[in-house]
Order: structure tokens, then C-alpha cells, then sequence
């Protein structure tokens, strides 16, 4: 973006790189790091974000502008919002059997993908560890019943069979901008250091530039490596609230149960007791996975309890 003029001086256009909440840090084109603070509607900003901001001297800036984003994915509880991150071209999910992932948190994690537009990929990391071909098989079958087999599923060991793991890593990462998202113990960190290995020099530079010290809160950053591949980081990935989300767009979102709902006895059946409901006739039958829909009602009863 080039500077604008606003008053008395030039608007400066700049990349948001990394959140502490209160405050975030961006990088002009010229390369300067700036500490910025929003204001007003602009006072959240999200790692992604293309802005404008207003310097007020010692490489501190006011965020002027946010332009338009392609999206914005983020998580909400009855509590509050938190920005992942915007103008994202996919998230990487990475799951693994040891420790267990969360069956949960997947879903959750298709749902907000899916509503806000953007692609979800599934790394499953730590193959090393899987009982042979047919425990890979076992986990393949479960994830597409969980994704109802709309996303992309890729099996790799970032610890013993690196190589391979960074061919496989680029291919779906170049010149992409991807969310990365991992319960602790998934190996997340271990494949954010493969494919970007200055991360942790980069990680002290915004800790400098924001005088943040060694013992900063979790934070959301993006770190650049070769072959156009940006990949932000979003620590403490162990809740996702969704509601933000109408009772209506969830329900949307659960492509397979909403086409069998239309053929429901009743329009507003909660397929829980309702007589001749067609999404429970096609659990019983095999056609839709019953913990999808038990899912579903789950975050319908958050989202109403807040909403009402």
C-alpha cells in the first residue's frame, strides 16, 4: 500500500505481524517495525491485517485505517472474541494420536473455517507412531467422517522423516499465507522450525521492538520463509468458541444434516424426539455420524444460551 495523505502528514501502509492484544506490531514496506495502537472501531487488529497507520514518533504509530480484509477468522465465548487472523489463504490443522486430539476441537475447527471462507487442511503429524497401514487407515476413515470428507488430509513425522515432511510442507504452504493451529504436544512447533528455522530469532525481534521482555503473554505472529510461504502462529489453541455465529449460519454449516433436515416432518425439528425426523433415520442407516450432530446441538445450545 503506498502512504496516503491525512492532515498534516502521510499515512504510512503496513502489514500487521504480530498481537499482544492491546497492542500489535506491523511492518511497513520499507521494512520499519512499528508499535501500533488502535483507537475507537480500530482498536482490534489481527495479524494479516493490511493498515494505515499515523507515527507519533519513536517508531509508535496509531492505526488510521484497517483496509478491507478477504477474511477473519476468530474464536468467541459469552466472554470475548480473539482474533487469529485475517486475509488468510488456509489454516493447517495438525493433529496426531499420542497425546489424543480433540475430536472437538476439530469440529469447531471446520465449522469457523468453513463459515468464514477459508480452506482447512489437516496435517497429521507423528505417522511413526500409527500400528501399520491399517491404523492409518482406522484415522483416515475417522477424519473424513468428522470433515464429512470436504478437507484435505495429509500424513507426515516432521521427527523422523523430515525430508520428505518439508517436500510435502512446501508443496502446500508456497507462496500462501496459512494459519497454523495444534493442540500442545501435536507437533506443531517442531514443524513451524522445520519450514521457517529463524522463527525464534524472529520471535526476540518482536519482543525487542515491542520492549515486551522474555516473559510476554501468548501472542499471534507471523514469521516469513522462503518461497513466498508466511505462516502465523497462534499459541494456546485449546478452546474455540463460536458465537459469533447465528443459530441459523451453524446450522448451514452442517451441510449433510441440513440437506436431510428438508426432509423432516416438522421444519423446526431439533432431531432429538421429533417422530419421522429424517436425520435421525439417517444416523440409523449409516448416512450422517452421529457425534457431528451431536456436535452441532452442543454449539446450538451455547449460541442460544448467549444469544437469548
Amino acid at each position: 500500500m503506498k502512504p496516503e495523505k491525512h492532515g498534516k502528514a502521510a499515512l504510512i501502509g503496513a502489514t500487521v505481524i504480530a498481537s499482544y492484544g492491546r497492542h500489535s506490531l506491523a511492518r511497513s514496506e520499507d521494512q520499519t517495525l512499528w508499535q501500533v495502537f488502535g483507537k475507537g472501531k480500530r482498536r482490534e487488529v489481527a495479524v494479516g491485517d493490511r493498515i494505515l497507520i499515523q507515527p507519533s514518533g519513536d517508531n509508535q504509530a496509531w492505526v488510521e485505517q484497517i483496509e478491507a480484509r478477504r477474511n477473519l477468522l476468530y474464536r468467541s465465548d459469552a466472554m470475548r472474541s480473539k482474533l487469529f487472523a485475517s486475509n488468510l489463504d488456509q489454516t493447517i490443522l495438525v493433529l496426531a494420536s499420542s497425546p489424543p486430539y480433540s475430536t472437538e476441537l476439530l469440529g469447531r475447527t471446520l465449522i469457523a473455517c468453513q463459515t468464514a471462507g477459508v480452506p482447512l487442511h489437516i496435517v497429521f503429524n507423528k505417522t511413526d507412531l500409527l500400528q501399520g497401514e491399517n491404523d492409518r487407515k482406522d484415522i483416515e476413515k475417522r477424519l473424513h467422517q468428522w470433515t464429512h470428507g470436504e478437507v484435505p488430509i495429509h500424513f507426515l513425522s516432521v521427527r523422523t522423516q523430515a525430508e520428505q515432511a518439508k517436500e510435502l510442507l512446501q508443496s502446500l504452504l508456497k507462496n500462501k499465507c496459512s494459519l497454523i493451529l495444534g493442540q500442545s504436544g501435536m507437533g506443531k512447533s517442531t514443524l513451524l522450525n522445520l519450514m521457517i528455522p529463524h522463527a525464534v530469532a524472529a520471535t526476540n525481534e518482536v519482543s525487542i521492538a515491542l520492549n515486551a521482555g522474555k516473559h510476554t503473554t501468548t501472542h499471534t505472529q507471523m514469521f516469513e520463509g522462503e518461497n513466498g510461504i508466511r505462516l502465523i502462529d497462534s499459541p494456546g489453541f485449546q478452546a474455540f468458541g463460536l458465537n459469533h455465529l447465528s443459530p441459523d449460519e451453524l446450522k448451514d454449516a452442517f451441510t449433510d444434516i441440513a440437506h436431510q433436515a428438508m426432509r423432516c416432518r416438522f421444519a423446526n425439528c431439533q432431531h432429538k424426539q421429533e417422530p419421522q425426523c429424517a436425520v435421525k433415520i439417517a444416523i440409523e442407516e449409516g448416512e450422517l455420524f452421529a457425534p457431528r450432530l451431536q456436535l452441532m446441538q452442543l454449539l446450538l445450545d451455547e449460541i442460544q444460551t448467549t444469544h437469548y
